[in-house]
């Protein structure tokens, strides 16, 4: 450890002095040219204010700025010397006759999610690796946490399925948690606390993750070359994109993450952080040092921790093991969400995640100074909104309450409302324009000097391209300032909070958009208002933040609808690379009559062969009793007369499937079983017979599952 330490250590120390330079430098450049702007109001107490707020905004941005300036240099020195695949570039291959020692267990933990979309991502996983060679030392995992029981009966069927189409059993494993604890990371911990100790390494999918063979097999090589690295992660690609919104996502990761991310695993180097998935970790320390206990705070900071993954790699970090980010390793995707209305609701619970760190920010000793920093920046990236609007509220207030013959804001707004323009307002313009769109400047130049334009469509496309995404992202900004800013009041004032699985279909109505903007929309309505009303010559400066909020309902119609191939084009388009193509839907997974719902096919049809079964109670328990009492009322009244819990209850319990099985297929003619059975029938007789039922007729176990 120590020999690989003094190879990058003081390196990583002297790019991050560098780093800090340059920020505070350009920070205090910004806050000097600002206090020219407001000399009648430096007196008072608002002046303060306003320049400790734009110092910690100007850092902000800073950081971003100096990021990719640093991913700019390292790329056009043909990558970081220091990083592991540089350092390690035969790592392509895996030896087969050790595979039994490295042995990987790929997870993927879903609550909720499209079924069909989810499993297809984990069959082209699973088929890449195969048609490479190199299925050999991975196992596959689906961990659900959905509770509903048309999700979780599908879940399992499409499961069964995809094991008997693979020819995966033994290999492919579901399982369901019964007691959702601590959220994605308590269900990687129930996880590993029944099966970690079979495996040496751990891959985290997300359901909308992809990862080709060679990925996957650069990840392990790597791992087994440094012992001392404890998580390695990939940068992901957006990818798969379908909807305007996405797509504009997806084209600003696929033209600038490239070099965000180059100067972010530069900085970092073996400080680096994990992201929750498309990473591979070393299960041994993990489950030795990354447990996450309940925080005992209030409000807020009680309950589990929503955001796991900065955390953990902070406490595989204190425990001595490197944490490492690499661009270099391609072929790593996950997809955006397809709205701007899913994009901020994801936002919602990050917020909060992100904001209960403060308390092991404080409270937890040992944690290096780089994973302090990042735990930092990740309470920013959302405090930052609220000091945004912070900023805009006090120059709003010093531009009506400052007399016109001194200026009272920087830059254009201090000109129209003041009729003064100095020449430290245009430098502080010059350099807060340079500070945001110098980023986007350096990714296309580095498009160009890398030879890559042409898959982006060629120059014009891609220059193109980019100044929509620019605008649009202009828009977009205020709409997130306000809303991140609700975020935060709502995380801070503990506002419930509600966990299930992304939408990934795009499809919005305008009452849906109208309905989530509306609150957002009436506040700045009223600022407006106020600010025309007494203030008239500010009102174009008021109007570029107002107006996109009043426009939000139908800016996310237009971007929630669906485009084609060519709109915002990136390499992908041109040139699929084949996990992505093997994971294009097809045949659908499981099998569901279209008349029954899945809970009336898990009672009416035998459920597949091989399932883990609950072994049955003593029958005076309470809880046999509770069954009885739930399978006495769900024959007499019907499927829908017990909740969703209770049909979970009954399914997960084979003993009382069977009670409930034997019971409804002897109901009589007009009761709601009959009907149920009548309807069956009905869809029998229009169906050619011809066509065999997977599940009824096939000789061999469709399904194959872990034990309980």
């Amino acid at each position: 450890m120590a020999e690989t330490e003094s190879r990058w250590q003081p390196v990583a120390w002297r790019r991050r002095a560098t780093l800090a330079t340059l920020v505070l430098g350009q920070t205090a450049a910004a806050v000097w040219l600002l206090t020219r702007s407001l000399p009648a109001a430096t007196d008072g107490v608002i002046g303060p204010v306003l320049l400790a707020v734009s110092a910690i905004l100007f850092t902000w941005i800073g950081l971003g700025f100096w990021t990719a300036a640093f991913g700019f240099l390292i790329l056009r020195r043909g990558g970081d010397p220091f990083s592991l695949a540089q350092r390690a570039p035969d790592t392509g291959s895996i030896d087969h006759t050790s595979a039994p020692a490295q042995r990987v267990a790929v997870v993927m933990p879903i609550c909720h999610e499209p079924v069909q979309q989810t499993l297809s991502n984990l069959k082209a996983v699973y088929q890449d690796l195969e048609h490479q060679g190199a299925l050999l030392p991975f196992d596959f995992y689906v961990l659900s946490d959905s509770r509903d029981p048309e999700v979780w009966l599908e879940e399992r069927a499409a499961c069964a399925d995809l094991a008997s189409r693979l020819g995966a059993r033994g290999r492919l494993f579901y399982r369901r948690r019964r007691i959702n604890l601590k959220y994605k990371s308590g269900n990687i911990a129930d996880f590993l606390r029944r099966w970690g100790s079979r495996y040496r390494y751990m891959i985290v999918l997300d359901a909308d993750s992809l990862l080709s063979a060679d990925a996957m097999v650069r990840m392990l090589g790597l791992m087994e070359q440094n012992p001392r690295v404890g998580i390695l992660q990939t940068a992901p690609r957006l990818g798969r994109a379908r909807t305007r919104f996405a797509r504009l996502q997806q084209f600003a990761s696929r033209a600038y993450g490239r070099m965000f991310s180059a100067g972010l695993a530069a900085l970092q180097l073996g400080d680096a952080n994990y992201w929750g998935h498309n990473a591979i970790l070393r299960v041994e320390p993990f489950m030795a040092h990354c447990g996450l206990r309940q925080l005992r705070g209030l409000g807020l900071f009680r309950g589990p921790v929503l955001s796991h993954d900065y955390l953990e790699s902070a406490l595989i970090g204190r425990a001595g093991y490197e944490i490492w980010l690499e661009p270099a390793i391609a072929g790593s995707y996950e997809e955006s969400p397809p709205t701007l209305e899913d994009d901020l609701i994801r936002d919602r619970r990050w917020c909060r995640g992100n904001l209960q760190h403060l308390v092991p920010l404080l409270t937890l000793g040992g944690l290096r100074f780089a994973h302090r920093l990042a735990l930092l920046t990740g309470i920013l990236a959302y405090l930052a909104s609220p000091l945004w609007l912070l900023f805009l509220g006090l120059s709003g207030y010093l531009a009506m309450v400052t007399p016109s013959a001194e200026p009272a804001l920087p830059g254009l707004m201090a000109a129209t409302a003041n009729g003064a323009w100095s020449a430290a307002d245009t430098a502080l313009v010059a350099l807060t324009v340079t500070m945001l769109l110098g980023p986007r400047l350096l990714a296309l130049l580095d498009q160009a000097l890398a030879g890559r334009l042409h898959r982006f469509g060629g120059a014009w496309r891609l220059a193109a391209n980019t100044l929509i995404e620019t605008l649009v992202s202009l828009v977009l900004a205020p709409i997130r300032m306000i809303t991140h800013t609700g975020h935060v009041i709502g995380a801070l004032t503990n506002r419930t909070l509600r966990w299930q699985g992304q939408n990934r279909s795009g499809v919005r109505s305008f009452q849906d958009a109208l309905r989530y903007y509306v609150w957002p929309a009436l506040a700045c309505a009223g600022v407006l208002v106020l600010s025309h009303w007494h203030h008239p010559e500010l009102t174009p400066w008021v109007l570029p933040v107002a107006g996109p909020v009043l426009l939000a309902p139908i800016m996310s119609l237009w971007l929630a609808a669906l485009v084609g191939e060519r709109w915002m084009t990136v390499p992908e388009h041109l040139d699929p690379p084949p996990v992505m193509s093997l994971a294009e839907p097809g045949r659908p997974l499981g099998w569901r009559w279209p008349a029954l719902s899945w809970f009336e096919q898990a009672v009416l049809l035998p459920a597949p062969a091989g399932c883990p079964q609950r072994r049955p109670g003593h029958p005076g328990s309470r809880k046999q009793q509770h069954l009885a009492s739930l399978i006495e009322r769900c024959v007499k009244a019907g499927p829908e007369a017990v909740t969703p819990a209770e049909q979970s209850l009954v399914c997960e319990h084979p003993d009382a499937l069977q009670r409930l099985h034997f019971a409804v297929w002897h109901a009589e003619a007009g009761s709601p079983w009959g009907l149920v059975l009548a309807r069956l029938s009905q869809t029998l007789d229009s169906l050619d017979t011809g066509i065999p039922d997977p599940v009824i007729h096939s000789k061999e176990p469709t399904w194959i599952g872990v034990a309980s």
